[in-house]
């Protein structure tokens, strides 16, 4: 009795294992993909949208065409912020060249008012008025704050050259840049030579031809 309940429980189990390697196949064709469905969405749309009749793709394109003029527009805008850019370097540019020029004459006239007291001071030394010793170390004094100052002045001069310089560099790239918004403004789009209403006229009158002929 035993033994033919040993013998009926082994004859189970081979069953089970026989079944369970059978249905690995099946997982495995189950989980392997057919190349056709790999295609990507947008493969599939245009698959469809190519067999759509021309009489029903008059708003497609006038989406498209809506598209390429909101595309144009966000460009143009782009530009006209690079030109504003622009502009604002050199307005910034303009007052700091404005300001060394300021600094350059406020420096040459202080040197020549320096000049005007060591001459005059060299007039009362030479007529051998007030004290000599005195002269002399006054004159020494003025000389040495005026070639400070004039040391000053060449920096500043030098500043407000540079500076010059780059206003003239940035007005050319300004100009080249405006030149670009206005290029840009006045062309029309590129790839359409006409407009909306007539991309859609054109649609429609393509439509009507057809159901006439139809008919």
């Amino acid at each position: 009795m035993k033994r033919l309940w040993y013998m009926g429980f082994m004859f189970l189990m081979t069953l089970s294992l026989v079944a369970g390697c059978a249905s690995i196949p099946g997982l495995k064709s189950s989980t392997t993909k057919d190349p056709a469905s790999k295609s990507s969405p947008g493969t599939k749309k245009e698959g469809l949208y190519s067999q759509v009749p021309a009489a029903l793709r008059a708003p497609v394109k006038e989406a498209e065409f809506d598209l390429k003029e909101a595309k144009d527009k966000a460009e143009i805008a782009r530009e006209k912020v690079k030109l504003a850019e622009l502009q604002k370097e050199r307005a910034l540019l303009e007052v700091k060249w404005a300001d060394y020029g300021m600094k350059f004459a406020e420096i040459s006239e202080k040197a020549a008012e320096l000049a005007v007291e060591i001459r005059t001071l060299e007039a009362i030394d030479n007529a051998n008025l007030g004290d000599k010793e005195r002269n002399i170390k006054d004159i020494a004094n003025l000389k040495t704050k005026r070639l400070g100052m004039e040391s000053d002045g060449i920096q500043v001069k030098a500043e407000f050259d540079t500076t010059e310089l780059k206003i003239k560099k940035l007005t050319k790239d300004l100009e080249a840049q405006n030149m670009r918004v206005q290029n840009m403004e006045n062309k029309k789009p590129q790839g359409s030579t006409e407009t909306k209403a007539e991309t859609s006229t054109k649609s429609t009158t393509k439509s009507t031809t057809r159901k006439r002929k139809t008919r």
